[in-house]
């Protein structure tokens, strides 16, 4: 593609000095001349055109507005433009000036045109190096928005320096949890559709805050549902420990919005949260046009199912012997505190798999109302 140069000096026949200097490179198609001759038209044909110019040739002494005053016109509009002075008056008072207000560089008249050429090709580098600046720091911070869907903004930092790791594909143990809200369906055939809108953008707020809080990895919304993971893209030392943390800040972000929503008159929600502990495949799933971070799996699917049984076991949390056997493991300060009100079950068989879950239930209410039971024994 050619490179795209606009002339601005108000001597007439300057215009065909430049097409005879260069006409080798015009027909070749290296470079293409637009011409103006004074800053003011020169602003014009730079705001006009669709596409930008590469590099602008300017004298200093014109009419109407000098080079000197399009210059810095420029440098605040048009940051990404190159401007080379090419002026008879090349003393170094001008220079000076032409320098301090923006110019790239400074060619003195007459022409020395293979000095001019060499000037161009030399700014035209500069400024491929610049749009190539420009364009990597455009998607970094792309890539760190993206970032700062999934993960809690302490983890955005080191993932946004560390490329490699939020996108390769690896695998690993995590601690999986499925968040929903019960009955939302028949509750939202009596709501409008910004009613909806604003009840679940109000409460994946609260959801997304208190995985954050425990630096788990927002997966997806779903719905009126979200899936977080605790341990992705990289293990820690209490990843287990942490979901269950953030499931108990859900059911409390939970009682707090409908202290709210009682205020209003509105219905109080409920909500049913599932976890589960094990291996999962993670990292960067779908096409180059459409990719996004994944967590996928067994373990998923598990967890998924256990969330779905709190409406008809009518608990708050549900999750596996396998989680809090890693949250015994991790044996953190406040597990105890953690597991404390749990109730195991006995193995059930979960729908997708073969082999039967240990399940442990939780119920603020039921927790409420026995908080002299030994909730760690198991029930037969």
């Amino acid at each position: 593609m050619a490179a795209q140069i606009l002339v601005v000096d108000d001597e007439r026949d300057f215009e065909a000095l430049i097409r005879r200097g260069f006409r080798r490179e015009i027909k070749d198609g290296r470079y293409a001349f637009s011409f103006a001759y004074d800053g003011l038209e020169a602003l014009s044909q730079i705001e006009s055109r669709e596409q930008a110019f590469d590099v602008i040739l300017c004298d200093i002494r014109m009419p109407r507005m000098d080079g000197l005053a399009l210059l810095r016109k420029l440098h605040a509009t048009v940051p990404l433009l190159r401007a080379v002075m090419v002026s008879a008056y090349g003393d170094l008072a001008n220079i000076r000036s032409a320098m301090n207000s923006g110019a790239f560089d400074f060619v003195t008249k007459p022409i020395d045109f293979d000095d001019l050429t060499a000037t161009i090709e030399k700014t035209l580098k500069d400024i491929e190096l610049l749009r190539r600046a420009f364009r990597e720091r455009a998607a970094a911070q792309r890539d760190r928005a993206n970032l700062a869907r999934y993960f809690p903004p302490q983890l955005v930092d080191r993932l946004a320096n560390d490329d490699e790791r939020s996108h390769d594909v690896g695998r690993g143990n995590v601690a999986a949890l499925f968040a929903d809200i019960v009955g939302f369906t028949r509750m939202s055939e009596s709501l409008t559709p910004d009613e909806v809108l604003e009840l679940l953008r109000a409460f994946h707020a609260r959801m997304e805050h208190a995985v954050f809080e425990f630096d788990g990895m927002l997966e997806k919304f779903i719905g009126d549902a979200l899936f977080a993971a605790f341990g992705a893209p990289e293990t820690g030392s209490r990843d287990s420990t942490n979901a269950l943390a953030c499931a108990h800040a859900m059911l409390k972000g939970l009682d707090e919005f409908n202290r709210a929503r009682a205020s209003r008159g509105e219905t109080p929600l409920r909500m049913g949260v599932g976890i589960h502990y094990g291996p999962v495949v993670m990292g960067d799933i779908g096409t180059d046009r459409n990719a996004a971070y994944a967590v996928v799996g067994d373990t998923v699917n598990t967890a998924s199912r256990l969330q779905q049984l709190c409406r008809s076991r009518k608990s708050d949390i549900i999750v596996s012997d396998a989680l809090i056997e890693a949250v015994q493991r991790e044996d953190a300060n406040d597990a105890d505190l953690l597991i404390e009100g749990f109730v195991r079950r006995n193995p059930q068989r979960i729908r997708g798999r073969e082999t039967k879950v240990a399940l442990w239930t939780y119920s603020a209410a039921d927790r409420a109302a026995t908080d002299d039971l030994d909730h760690g024994a198991p029930v037969t």
